[in-house]
């Protein structure tokens, strides 16, 4: 059974609120975010008790066979991961680190209380990523293949 990129892609959208990322052409708002996705499917292979490395880019599907109780928690778990994936040029965002570097009073509305905010952001958006990773890896790891 194949799973689609628009399973994934639709969990992501409903987690932010980006305008810049809708306004673009269909083509590309599809490769910028199935970017995301992969990048987040990569960090979460080594755990994840089906194979989602598995893709074909030309019908946008994933080889997988996850039955549907497992689904939605993969699903949540990729797109907390896109969402993570998505934040992090904003925290190394050009203008930003020039302003934060040379505000010299740091105000709560200045460039350098933004980098703190979106840094911050980041850090918690990595946070919630790992936690449910973790919370996975848990869940459904088999204890007996470790060497204990």
């Amino acid at each position: 059974m194949s799973l689609s990129y628009d399973v994934f892609t639709g969990a992501f959208l409903s987690k932010i609120t980006e305008f810049e990322l809708l306004s673009l052409a269909d083509n590309e708002r599809e490769e910028t975010i199935d970017t995301y996705m992969k990048r987040s499917i990569a960090g979460f292979k080594k755990i994840c008790a089906y194979d989602l490395t598995v893709c074909d880019d030309e019908t946008r599907t994933i080889d997988a066979d996850i039955p549907d109780e497992d689904m939605d928690e993969i699903v949540d778990i990729v797109s907390e991961g896109m969402v993570v994936q998505w934040l992090k040029p904003y925290l190394y965002k050009q203008e930003i680190l020039e302003n934060a570097l040379s505000t010299r009073d740091f105000t709560v509305f200045s460039p350098a209380e933004l980098q703190r905010r979106v840094g911050d952001t980041y850090r918690k958006a990595q946070t919630d990523y790992t936690q449910m990773m973790r919370e996975y890896s848990y869940n459904h790891g088999d204890l007996s293949v470790l060497h204990l």
